[in-house]
């Protein structure tokens, strides 16, 4: 059975955090040469554990809600499973909801099935922390198809469509953001977490709950682009990625190799494309 996490289907909608992502602290803020005492409203961080076939896998730092998804698109990512059919089931431990159990289906679990190194702890501002060797993170990628086509302002179109539904950075200040899009523009989820990748890894795992991994052409995160979050994406079939920030090296060699459009620095009225800019029109 496959149920939904506390986040809910609706954690996307853009109206207002779920309840158990935010709380009310006392602060002291100081401003212009004084000081007073108020109560702000701040992200929160929690542990999640995640298990498939009862063995521990994967424990992150992450904002609670939308766990299952978060579980979905991970175990994607990482290449534990290649589409939602290699999941028998997916929900969250009758003891705890800071632990997600994620069971194979038995064909994925059979002697063909990939390799699971991944343990120890990842925190929320990484990716990638407790990897062995770089190579671990480079499961078989396949070259990007060529179907997209867009203007530029498709894509900031795409940016304000993702900015809309960040309700907890708006309250907080504290979080990234990441959305997909079809090959029109058209927004197929977005989600957010206190860590970068953990807000991809959500969007993707929706998609694939909600079986329209295939339609997923374009990203835009909220996020500087690093190798990891371009690995992801390509895992999933991408073929635009866009962010705020600027890119590193690996991943626009990356990119280049998979032939990915990658656009940096994407801010009103410009951006930067680093890669494959036969898709992007400069209107």
């Amino acid at each position: 059975m496959v149920t939904a996490d506390r986040g809910g289907a609706d954690s996307t909608s853009g109206a207002q955090p779920a309840p158990e992502a935010t709380i009310r602290v006392r602060a002291t803020k100081c401003r212009d040469g004084s000081a007073h005492a108020a109560d702000e409203t701040v992200c929160v961080e929690e542990p999640l554990e995640i298990t498939v076939d009862d063995e521990p896998y994967y424990l992150t730092m992450r904002m609670p809600g939308e766990d299952i998804f978060l579980a979905l698109g991970l175990c994607l990512t990482e290449g534990v499973i290649s589409s939602f059919d290699d999941v028998l089931s997916v929900s969250h431990c009758i003891d705890s909801t800071n632990r997600v159990n994620v069971y194979l289906s038995p064909e994925r679990r059979g002697p063909g099935a990939p390799a699971r190194k991944r343990s120890g702890i990842v925190y929320a501002s990484c990716g990638v922390c407790g990897k062995e060797l770089l190579s671990d993170i480079c499961v078989a990628l396949a070259k990007s198809d060529r179907t997209v086509s867009m203007r530029l302002s498709q894509v900031f179109d795409m940016q304000k469509a993702m900015e809309a539904h960040q309700p907890v950075f708006y309250a907080t200040g504290a979080t990234h953001a990441a959305a997909l899009f079809d090959g029109e523009g058209r927004t197929l989820a977005s989600s957010e977490d206190v860590g970068r990748h953990n807000a991809l890894d959500k969007a993707i795992g929706r998609v694939l709950f909600e079986k329209k991994g295939g339609e997923a052409k374009a990203a835009v995160l909220s996020s500087r682009l690093s190798y990891e979050m371009v690995q992801k994406a390509a895992r999933l079939g991408v073929e635009l990625i866009a962010g705020v920030s600027a890119p590193t090296s690996l991943a626009i060699d990356l990119a280049e190799r998979l032939d990915i459009t990658l656009i940096g620095f994407l801010r009103p009225g410009s951006a930067n494309i680093y890669t494959s800019p036969e898709r992007v029109t400069v209107d």
